[in-house]
C-alpha cells in the first residue's frame, strides 16, 4: 500500500501515526481520546476511524489521477477527474461525525460490535464540492429515488455472504441538499487515506455509516437500495420488534472536562462538555451536580456551526468534600429531549442517554 504522502506504507504504518484508542482490528476501529473530545476541532490525527474493509491501495498519483463515474440512468455516464471536480465551486463547512455505534458499551446487556466509550464522535473542517453540483454533470433519470454510492474499499462483510464494495444510498432529496459535499480536504489538509482519500461523501448531520470514503462511483436508481450496509446492518432493531434504519445523529451531550474517579478540590471547579443535535442544532445545555437531582443552564460556548458541535460550560462552586455525580442533557431547537436512559437495540446504535460521572471532592 502506498499513502497519500508518496511514501511506501501499509494499514500498520498509518495506524501507528494515529493518536487513537484502538477498539477493534481487521480493519482497525479507533476512537478519538478522552483529552482530544475537550477541543472543538478534532485533529485529522485524532479523528476516530471506522472502516468495513481495509483500506483500498491508493497512492499519491492514484490520487491526483482519481476519476469518478457519474450514471444519471439515462444517457450517458460522466467520467469525472478529481482536477474537473475541483473545478467546481467550493464548499467548506464545519461537520460534527458520530458513528452510530459510539456509545455502545453503556448497553445492559451488551451488544455485540465495536465496544465504543465516548470516542467514536469527532469534529472537523471539511472542503469540496456540493454533490449536488456533480449529479448536474450528467442527465438523471426522473423516475430515480436514490443515488447510489460506491466506495473503493471492498471485502467479505460476513460469513455467507459475497465479496463486494461498501454501498450505500441516499434519497434523492438528501443528495440534492447543496450541503452533502464531496470532499477531498480535511482541516485544510489532504484528505488522509484513513478518512477516504482522495474523495468521502460528506452527509452532515447523519451518522458516519453515510458518508462513504475513497467514492469511485455514483448511481441514479430507480427501486430504493437495500445492500448489506443499509439492510442488514444500520438497522435499529428494538426489543417489541420495530425496526428502522439510522439517519440523522440523535440529540445529545456529554462531560469532557472531567472522567469517572476523577479527584477534585473544593471551590470553583469549571465543568465542560460538548453537544450535537444531527440536523438540527442545540438551544441549551443542562447540567447537574447531584446526578439528576437538580439541574441547571450552561453556558453555551466557542464556535456554532449548523453542523458542528457546540462547547458549553458551567461554573460550580463545591464547599463540601464528597462524591458527586456530573451529568449534562442537550436540548434542541425542535425541543427534543437528550433522554435519562438509552433505548437498548439488537445492534447497539444511536445511544444517545446522559453519560454520568462521578468524581471526588477532597
Amino acid at each position: 500500500m502506498v499513502s497519500n504522502t508518496g511514501e511506501s506504507t501499509d494499514n500498520t504504518n498509518v495506524i501507528n501515526s494515529l493518536n487513537l484508542k484502538q477498539v477493534g482490528d481487521k480493519p482497525f476501529v479507533g476512537e478519538t481520546p478522552q483529552d482530544v473530545l475537550n477541543t472543538w476541532l478534532t485533529p485529522n490525527s485524532s479523528f476516530y476511524v471506522r472502516s468495513h474493509f481495509d483500506y483500498p491501495d491508493i497512492s499519491s498519483d492514484d490520487g491526483e489521477n482519481w476519476s469518478i463515474t457519474v450514471d444519471g440512468g439515462i444517457g450517458e455516464s460522466a467520467e469525472l477527474s478529481i482536477g474537473e471536480i475541483k473545478k467546481l465551486p467550493i464548499k467548506t463547512m464545519a461537520v460534527t461525525m458520530e458513528c452510530a455505534g459510539n456509545n455502545r458499551s453503556d448497553l445492559n446487556p451488551l451488544v455485540s460490535g465495536n465496544q465504543f466509550e465516548n470516542g467514536a464522535v469527532s469534529n472537523a473542517i471539511w472542503t469540496g464540492v456540493s454533490l449536488c453540483d456533480v449529479l448536474k454533470t450528467v442527465e438523471i433519470d426522473p423516475e430515480t429515488v436514490e443515488i447510489l454510492f460506491e466506495g473503493a474499499d471492498s471485502g467479505v462483510p460476513e460469513s455467507g455472504y459475497d465479496h463486494s464494495s461498501y454501498l450505500r444510498s441516499l434519497s434523492l432529496e438528501i443528495a440534492n441538499d447543496p450541503d452533502v459535499i464531496l470532499a477531498y480536504e480535511m482541516n485544510g489538509e489532504t484528505l488522509p487515506i484513513e478518512h477516504g482519500f482522495p474523495l468521502r461523501l460528506i452527509v452532515p448531520g447523519w451518522y458516519g455509516m453515510a458518508s462513504v470514503k475513497w467514492v469511485k462511483n455514483i448511481k441514479a436508481v430507480k427501486e430504493p437500495f437495500h445492500g448489506y450496509f443499509q439492510g442488514k446492518k444500520y438497522v435499529v432493531r428494538y426489543k417489541n420488534g420495530n425496526e428502522h434504519p439510522l439517519t440523522e445523529m440523535q440529540i445529545k451531550s456529554f462531560v469532557t472536562s472531567h472522567k469517572d474517579g476523577d479527584s477534585v478540590g473544593k471551590g470553583i471547579l469549571s465543568i465542560g462538555g460538548l453537544a450535537w443535535a444531527g440536523r438540527s442544532r442545540v438551544k441549551s445545555v443542562k447540567v447537574s451536580v447531584d446526578g439528576g437531582e437538580t439541574w441547571n443552564s450552561a453556558n453555551i460556548s466557542g464556535p456554532s456551526d449548523n453542523y458542528a458541535w457546540q462547547k458549553w460550560d458551567f461554573s460550580w462552586s463545591i464547599e463540601d468534600p464528597g462524591q458527586y455525580t456530573l451529568i449534562s442533557r442537550a436540548i434542541d431547537e425542535e425541543g427534543k429531549e437528550q433522554p435519562l436512559e438509552s433505548v437498548w437495540n439488537e445492534l447497539g446504535y444511536a445511544v444517545n442517554g446522559v453519560k454520568p460521572v462521578t468524581i471526588e471532592v477532597v
